[in-house]
């Protein structure tokens, strides 16, 4: 099976190769026979996690359900494909048992032995730096020990490490006051604090940060630092662990194979992809997509940088709308090399200011003997896909002598249905839109990990929202039985 999603460039030959292989791939892409004739309880339009989710509680609950997905793929922003045996995330890839709603799921289907992606004593076991123009050689336990001041310098906004002032993340409303520093950007947190850092600690945090919010340090809010950083525990250490250590040995689309499994085998899902949704009518006493299906309710799980592409009848709330302009300002990009030889599997290297890469590092070993380097930085437009990867290489080689063989990727920001990665707020928009966001709209309820009240932009995050929305249309249509 294979998806339209995705890139791969063999560097030597200038091949470029599309039809990506994925477990997350469906065929035959519907099962529906006659698709005008059914009235369905639920349609569920987006077959990422939330979607999942919610197909798979409603469909187990007895009710029928009809999916309906734009892409020829289930997983939203995170699939996973294998070239020449080595599996690569193209999106969300990280998990963590401090992520309550993953590690259920995870417990559910027996996914629970991780494979962690960092690794140390392999090969060069040190860190590139490349900060205003000046490149060195650091070594792991310096530049852990800068990037741990920068980061506890940053956010301990309370004397207390952020714990006074975001004690409950998963409500990260729950103190007033936090308001005030959801107003301001990175960039003038970074300026109340610059007294106590060095030029390079600070170059460092940019640079992380860069890889975490995918935008520029003005236009990032801080406030999505601070949850970050809250959820991992008011710790550097936390919050790397949590957010990029551990992933699934077989994929993420292995696993959100399990959700999509379980709903088809009760017989109570139809499904139909490689189908956009471009009008939603809700009349009232049901639910109408494309002016073809029919639903007592809806549960959209579009990305908000999606909203506004779909005409909604009545018109979505303004206050919803205002939050789609910005929207997810996380426009950042992801990149796979496979690089000849194992000495760059303990290496990692951080960039600032960002041109294009702002950090990358070892991530295992390919069957081919040679080392896996995922990195992230920024996007441009490019006319050529195989451009941007070779403008791409050409960068990120500056940082170490290295041969790459192959480079794997998807570009989400030009991906028609994502329009960015995962989510990341501006300044001065959480307390303003979230809860907008995750109101419903009549008939229709919105479930996403772009407004996830706890792991927003994660897996976590869209498990959340997805429950939530199958949990409340059960209530309202009554129990069922298959």
């Amino acid at each position: 099976m294979a998806t339209r999603d995705g890139h791969y460039l063999e560097m030597s030959t200038g091949a470029l190769h599309q039809n990506l292989k994925c477990v997350g791939a469906i065929e035959p892409a519907t099962n529906l026979v006659d698709k005008a004739t059914k009235e369905y309880d639920v349609i569920v339009v987006g077959a990422g996690y939330s979607g999942l989710t919610a197909c798979r509680d409603l469909s187990v609950a007895g009710f029928s359900v009809l999916l309906l997905e734009a892409r020829d793929r289930i997983g939203g922003r995170t699939f996973t494909t294998e070239v020449d045996g080595h599996l690569y995330e193209m999106g969300g890839t990280w998990v963590h048992w401090n992520q309550p709603h993953t590690y259920r799921e995870m417990s559910r289907y027996g996914f629970t032995e991780l494979l962690p992606s960092h690794i140390e004593n392999a090969g060069n076991d040190y860190c590139t730096t490349f900060f205003n123009g000046k490149l060195q050689t650091v070594d792991r336990q310096t530049l852990h020990d800068m990037t741990e001041k920068a980061f506890r310098v940053l956010c301990d906004v309370d004397g207390k490490l952020g714990r006074e002032i975001m004690p409950r993340p998963h409500d990260p409303h729950y103190n007033p006051e936090a308001k005030t520093w959801e107003q301001l950007s990175v960039a003038q947190r970074l300026d109340q604090v610059k007294g106590e850092l060095s030029d390079d600690e600070r170059a460092v945090i940019q640079a992380r940060l860069s890889s975490v919010c995918g935008t520029s340090m003005d236009k990032a809010g801080f406030f999505d630092v601070l949850r970050w950083w809250a959820l991992g525990g008011y710790t550097m250490d936390g919050v790397y662990e949590t957010g990029d250590e551990f992933k699934l040995p077989t994929g993420q689309s292995s696993f959100a194979r399990c959700f999509f499994d379980e709903a088809l085998e009760t017989g109570s899902l139809d499904y139909s992809f490689n189908t956009p949704v471009s009008e939603i009518q809700d009349e009232g006493e049901s639910v109408i997509v494309n002016a073809t299906w029919r639903a007592k309710r809806l549960v959209c799980t579009l990305p908000l940088n999606v909203l506004d592409t779909v005409r909604f009848e009545p018109a979505l709330s303004p206050s919803k709308m205002e939050a789609t302009n910005p929207g997810n300002i996380n426009q950042g990009a992801k990149f796979h090399l496979e690089v000849s030889g194992q000495q760059l599997r303990s290496w990692s290297a951080v960039c600032f200011p960002v041109v294009r890469p702002c950090s990358g590092t070892g991530d295992g070993t390919t069957p081919a003997g040679n080392t896996h380097i995922v990195c992230f930085g920024a996007n441009k437009e490019f006319p050529a896909p195989e451009e941007d990867a070779r403008d791409w290489v050409e960068d990120f080689t500056k940082l170490h002598d290295m041969e790459v063989k192959k480079t794997i990727w998807h570009n989400w920001s030009a991906d028609p249905f994502a329009k960015g990665a995962w989510c990341m707020f501006p300044p001065d928009f959480s307390f303003k839109h979230l809860e907008a966001l995750q109101q419903r709209s009549d008939n229709i309820l919105f479930a996403n990990s772009d407004w996830a009240s706890g792991w927003r932009g994660f897996i976590d995050g869209a498990i959340e929202r997805g429950g939530l929305a199958a949990r409340e249309v059960s209530r309202e249509l009554g129990p069922r039985k298959r």
